[in-house]
């Protein structure tokens, strides 16, 4: 199979500021860049460094399906990151939670894939993955499965896990996002609502920091198949990504245990405003 030289397209830059007239949009676009300008700054410059590595990946040398397969897949979950990371700016946390759980199952497969040097492709190519269908005058697709692998690295796996809980159709899932206010004996739904939510905002800015943390530790391991133009750059990133995963006061969602030993989902500093006290939210199955 003759793999053609990847088109690279490295660009990532803030959303653009909305019209006027979304003034929910437009507000949250203001707070974001006042209170978590740094946070979206620093994912920005995580999906740089992960497109320069693309790009470094483009040369006749690396030319093989592995590497295909990594850069088209990661591509999806690139993108899919940096969509949710406008979908944030603009107050679409609704969006934004969809499109980080997309991101987590590109970034699970692209790590089934560096695990199987890129078996999953090549078992679907020989498969008739790609062929021609002359007596349907089209061109065959086969979908094939997704790449899968056992061990995902626990800070991907942990994301996925929770975002995938709030993007689906649940009820708990859907009044987290268009109703939050809502509690005991008062039901309090949103329609459309994009006005800044500090909670929210942290609680899917993190994933995006977290889904960059690993993908870094992904292209830093020993024997990786994609080339690193800076490493030293990709963990000073993944460093300061801890750091701002680790700040006390953000909004963060994390698997428990209550007394009858059933899981549920704790959201710790649940609130609106950065003024507002922070409530803790339990999310049972």
């Amino acid at each position: 199979m003759r793999v053609s030289p990847p088109r690279v397209f490295p660009e990532a830059a803030r959303a653009p500021r909305p019209p006027a007239d979304m003034a929910g949009a437009a507000d949250a676009h203001r707070q974001t860049a006042f209170v978590l300008g740094e946070e979206v700054g620093h994912a920005l410059a995580g999906l740089r460094l992960e497109s320069a590595v693309a790009g470094e990946a483009a040369g006749a040398r690396h030319r093989t399906v592995a590497v295909a397969a990594l850069l088209a897949t990661g591509s999806r979950g690139w993108l899919a990151r940096l969509q949710a990371l406008h979908a944030l700016e603009w107050g679409n946390y609704a969006a934004a939670v969809a499109l980080v759980a997309s991101a987590a199952e590109l970034e699970a497969a692209c790590a089934a894939l560096i695990a199987d040097g890129g078996g999953a492709w090549r078992g679907w190519l020989e498969g008739d993955g790609l062929r021609d269908l002359p007596e349907e005058r089209a061109a065959g697709i086969a979908l094939g499965a997704p790449p899968e692998v056992a061990d995902l690295p626990a800070r991907l796996a942990e994301t996925r896990a929770a975002a995938g809980a709030l993007a689906g159709a649940a009820p708990g899932a859907t009044i987290l996002l268009a109703g939050g206010e809502s509690g005991a004996g008062r039901l309090a739904v949103t329609f459309g609502d994009r006005d800044f939510h500090l909670g929210l905002a942290e609680l899917t800015g993190g994933w995006l920091l977290a889904l960059g943390a690993a993908k870094a530790e992904l292209l830093l391991a020993e024997g990786g198949p994609l080339p690193l133009p800076d490493a030293d750059a990709l963990r000073g990133w993944a460093r300061e990504a801890e750091r701002l995963l680790s700040e006390p006061r953000r909004c963060r969602m994390e698997r428990a245990t209550d007394g009858d030993g059933d899981e549920r989902y704790v959201i710790e500093n649940w609130r609106r405003a950065p003024t507002g006290a922070g409530r803790r939210l339990a999310l049972r199955r």
